[in-house]
């Protein structure tokens, strides 16, 4: 499997800085679990960022520092960003993803969203704005042209689309924000389902689209 498209520097720094809402930081987990060099680009980063904190002038800890950095540290809802063995997916899943799909892509409940298109909500960040879902398009399916009012991660899981920035196939993420619109066609033969974690509902070009908004819930 060769991946040609990975996240954005910008999306890996703050991804690497911790700073990336649980429904991106997801997204790109999977795309890492599944992605050596994007393993190796973090890596890579980290490197660098520990270099940069290595060379910043010590500072005095006030009391009581170590508890209250202890206390924003939470264990719950960590993500495993990079597996220590080489397990890096089990069954159609990678490590990542695992606690959100038990049962595997076999096991989720689609929800009809559109014409040849079906989404299931997999959970939102603590933002209260960020949303992690997959989205099925059935396989030479169109999605209908659209932008997008925030950022967008999407990852493909299985199958494959097409758009004006290439072929996005299985491990392949696309980066995209607020300056983009596309229209994405899934690749004969085989239904395309992704990973995507959105901040902002799509803004559909069609007047038709639009209107049937409220009722594809996207």
């Amino acid at each position: 499997m060769t991946i040609e498209h990975h996240p954005d520097i910008t999306t890996l720094l703050a991804f690497s800085a911790g700073t990336l809402e649980d429904p991106y930081a997801t997204v790109v987990a999977t795309h890492l679990a599944m992605s050596e060099g994007g393993r190796e680009a973090l890596r890579q980063i980290n490197a660098i960022g520990g270099a940069l904190l290595n060379a910043e002038p010590e500072a005095e800890l006030t009391a009581g520092s170590l508890d209250r950095l202890l206390d924003t540290l939470g264990d719950d809802d960590r993500i495993d960003v990079m597996p220590h063995d080489e397990r890096t997916v089990a069954g159609d899943v990678p490590l990542p993803l695992q606690r959100f799909l038990p049962n595997g892509l076999e096991g989720v409940r689609w929800k009809w969203t559109g014409p040849g298109v079906a989404t299931a909500d997999l959970g939102w960040g603590k933002d209260g704005r960020s949303r992690l879902m997959l989205l099925r398009v059935g396989a030479g399916r169109p999605v209908p042209e659209h932008g997008h009012g925030g950022q967008e991660l999407t990852l493909i899981l299985s199958g494959a689309y097409r758009d004006r920035f290439g072929l996005f196939a299985k491990g392949d993420i696309a980066d995209h924000d607020e300056d983009v619109e596309h229209q994405p066609i899934a690749e004969p033969g085989e239904d395309c389902i992704c990973l995507v974690a959105v901040d902002a509902k799509l803004t559909f070009r069609g007047r038709l689209m639009r209107a049937l908004q409220p009722l594809f819930r996207i």
